[in-house]
C-alpha cells in the first residue's frame, strides 16, 4: 500500500475540484417576479426528483438574485440548454450581463408566465411545493406543471455540458 504524501488541503478546497470532474448538463432556472420581469441564471445543480408526481429539484444560493424571486413567486422554469445555446451561458453565468438574457429572440412564455428557452432540449415549468435550506443554499422542490420538448423531438440537438470548468462538445443523442 502506498502512502499518502499529498499535503493536506481543506476539504472543502478538494470538494470543489473533485465536482469539477463531473460531467455536468447546463440549465437555465428562471422566474418571474410580482411585476412581471423574468430573472434567471445558469445552474448544473438541477436534477428530476420523482416520476409520481413528476418533479424536479433545483439548488440555488441564497445569495443568487433569483432566490428570493422563486421564493415570492412559488414557481421556476428549468430549461435544458442545448449547445447552440452556448453564446447564453455567459450572460446566465454572469451578473454584470442580465441585460443580455432575456432577449425576445431566444424566450417565449409559459404558463403564470415562466420564462420558456426556445429550442431548448426540454423545458419544465414547475409549481414549488417545498424548500429545504442546507448550507448556502436552498433546494425547491417542484412539481411540474407542464414540459415542453423540441418540434420535432427528432430534431434534438446534443445538450450543453460543462466539465473541469469549462463547456464541451458532446455528440448528438443517438435516436433508437
Amino acid at each position: 500500500m502506498t502512502a499518502h504524501t499529498e499535503v493536506s488541503r481543506p476539504v472543502s478546497e478538494t470538494f470543489r475540484a473533485s465536482l469539477r470532474a463531473v460531467a455536468a448538463s447546463v440549465s437555465v432556472v428562471a422566474s418571474r417576479d410580482g411585476a412581471g420581469a423574468w430573472h434567471g441564471m445558469a445552474v448544473t445543480s438541477a436534477s428530476s426528483l420523482s416520476m409520481e408526481p413528476p418533479s424536479m429539484m433545483v439548488a440555488v444560493n441564497r445569495s443568487a438574485s433569483i432566490h428570493s424571486v422563486i421564493h415570492a413567486s412559488g414557481w421556476f422554469s428549468l430549461n435544458l440548454m442545448a449547445e447552440c445555446h452556448a453564446g447564453l451561458l455567459e450572460a446566465f453565468s454572469r451578473s454584470d450581463m442580465r441585460d443580455r438574457r432575456f432577449l425576445v429572440e431566444h424566450w417565449s412564455c409559459g404558463i403564470e408566465g415562466l420564462p420558456v428557452l426556445n429550442g431548448a432540449l426540454s423545458a419544465h415549468l414547475c409549481r414549488v411545493v417545498a424548500a429545504h435550506d442546507f448550507g448556502t443554499h436552498t433546494v425547491f422542490f417542484g412539481q411540474v406543471e407542464d414540459v415542453i420538448l423540441p418540434d420535432p423531438p427528432a430534431q434534438s440537438p446534443a445538450p450543453l455540458v460543462w466539465l473541469n470548468g469549462a463547456r464541451v462538445s458532446v455528440c448528438a443523442p443517438v435516436k433508437t
